[in-house]
This record gives C-alpha cells, structure tokens and sequence, in this order.
C-alpha cells in the first residue's frame, strides 16, 4: 500500500469516525430551527469576503512570483482550479494542481512555479502560527498545551526555512550548478531544482515583500471577521476573538488527513472552538455546515467555471 493510498484511507476513515460521533449528539429540531434562523446578509457578506480573499491570494502570488500583474488572471484561474480540487480530492490535491495550472497559464518554469507556491504557502504558516499563539494565549489552559509546542515547532520551522532559504540561496544555487548528471531523469531533476532557486533569488529582489505580508495578513483578518459575523448570524453575542478562535481551529483542523471537502474534521473543530464560548455541539454543527456551504459554494462555483473557461484537466494530478 502507498502512503498517499494510506493516508486517504486513514483521512476518509476518521472523518467518518467524527462525523458518526458528532451526529449521534444531535438534537435535529434544534439543528433545524438554528438554520431556519439564519440572517442571510451576514451569509451573503461571508460569500462576498470569500470572493475578495480568493482574489487577494492570487494577487499575493501573483507578486511572490514577481511576474506583471497582467498575468493576474492567469493566478487567479489556477487558485480557484487548486481550490475546487481541494474540495473534490482528498490529502489537499489542489496545491499539486495549482502548480500545474499555473504552469499551464502563464510563462512560468515549473521550478518556479513550485517554489512561489511553496513561498506562499510558507507565508501562510508563519500567520498562522502568530494567530495560534495568539489563541493560546486568550485561552490559556483551556487547549491542550501540546498544541501550542506543535504550533510553535511548526511556527518556527516554517519562519527559519524561509528565512536561510532566502539568506543562502546564492550560496546553494552556486553549488548546485557544477553538479553534473548524466541520466535524463537526473538532469530534469537538477533543471527543476535550479529553477526553483531562481524563484527563491526572484522573491528576495522583489520589492512587494512588505506588500505580500500585508495581503497575507489582510486575508487572514478577513477570513475571521466572516466568521464571526456568521456567529451573529445564528443570534449570538460573541467577542471578535471568537472568529479568530473558529478560524485557527478550522486551519489546524484542515491540515491533517480527511475526506473530501474536510467533511468531520470541520464539524469537529467548530464544535471544539465554539465549546470555548458555551455555544453546544448542535448550534456549532449548523454553524460549521453553514460555514462550509457558504466556502464551498463559493470555490466550487468559481472553480467550475475557470475549469470549464481553461478547458483544464482536474485529473491531470501527476
């Protein structure tokens, strides 16, 4: 067996597992009457903010790649086509897919195609990493504290790789160019290497870095304040912070092995986080289902259409 069969396995067996224990709590006449409840502009407003993050990630890479911002579109069509893909695969297939459209669309090397995403998705994690520390810290002894040493490993690994990355890659780039190979296989490798360092020494020269941790953040915040306004949705007087705690949560769930769509990992951490603020398993159900509607209508749609648009490939995984 594969690891990739093995973690599609594993990831669609405890989505199951947490999607039968979350259910069997259920009180369903109150499940139905919270979403018959629901205020729509607060849901209409979240979709808004969807749409607007989505282009504020493509223009993020988009300047991580350093490329015109004429070939924004071309950005924009690959994160929607990374997007959906994440929604019907499992084990995050999109990232792979994302990079293959982008290749696709604009004049991009595939070296450097992988190393933008690889930077931008880098950027991610170290915002990540400061939000959830931030949590930690609102919350205190509340969360497991093995978390926080997780986050904080992660926080750090992802901060110092970037970091030496982008101090040493003129170093490593002189070494790896006297390397010499002489099976085929061995000289794309070497190609694809070389190209992914000139992606590195290209973002390094960029003068949008400020710009690019601006957006990072930028989306970030955007994505918490939908969430929370959703919390008002359902009728519930929350602070801000409980946005902020949803999306954290939401983020770390994502990461681990699922099923498609992150169907019980996302119900599982809604339930966690809203818990935190009194809020029961059957609201915080609806919630996240509400949550994942609204996020997957959004992407599903859009992704759609670009790969309708781009006559694109959504098997095209390897």
């Amino acid at each position: 067996m594969t690891k990739k069969i093995f973690f599609i396995i594993f990831g669609s067996l405890l989505s199951l597992i947490l999607l039968i224990y979350i259910l069997n709590g259920l009180d369903w006449q109150a499940f139905f009457q919270a979403i018959k409840t629901i205020s729509l502009p607060e849901v209409f407003l979240g979709g808004m903010i969807i749409i607007i993050n989505i282009a504020i990630r493509s223009l993020r890479w988009n300047l991580v790649a350093k490329l015109g911002l004429d070939k924004f579109k071309s950005f924009w069509q690959a994160a929607n086509i990374g997007y959906l893909a994440n929604i019907i695969y499992p084990a995050r297939t999109g990232e792979v897919l994302k990079v293959i459209a982008i290749n696709k669309f604009a004049p991009l090397v595939f070296g450097r195609a992988v190393s933008s995403a690889i930077i931008d998705r880098m950027l991610d994690m170290i915002v990540v990493g400061i939000f959830t520390l931030i949590v930690i810290w609102i919350h205190g002894n509340r969360i497991d504290p093995n978390i926080g040493k997780t986050v904080i490993a992660v926080f750090i690994l992802a901060t110092l790789v970037l970091s030496l990355s982008v101090i040493f890659v003129d170093a490593i780039k002189k070494r790896v160019e006297i390397w010499q190979f002489k099976a085929k296989w061995q000289q794309k490798l070497h190609e694809l290497f070389m190209h992914g360092l000139e992606g590195i020494q290209i973002f390094r020269q960029s003068k949008n870095i400020l710009i690019v941790l601006i957006l990072t953040l930028s989306v970030f915040l955007f994505d918490y304040f939908w969430m929370w306004k959703i919390m008002g949705a359902f009728g519930w007087d929350l602070p801000f912070e409980a946005g902020l705690t949803v999306g954290v949560f939401l983020l770390l769930s994502i990461s681990i092995p699922s099923a498609p769509g992150f169907i019980g990992v996302y119900q599982m951490a809604c339930v966690l986080a809203l818990g935190l603020y009194g809020i029961d398993q059957t609201l915080a159900v609806a919630y996240s289902i509400v949550l994942q509607l609204i996020t997957f209508t959004i992407m599903g749609i859009q992704g759609m259409l670009v790969t309708a648009y781009c006559g694109f490939n959504l098997s095209q995984k390897d």
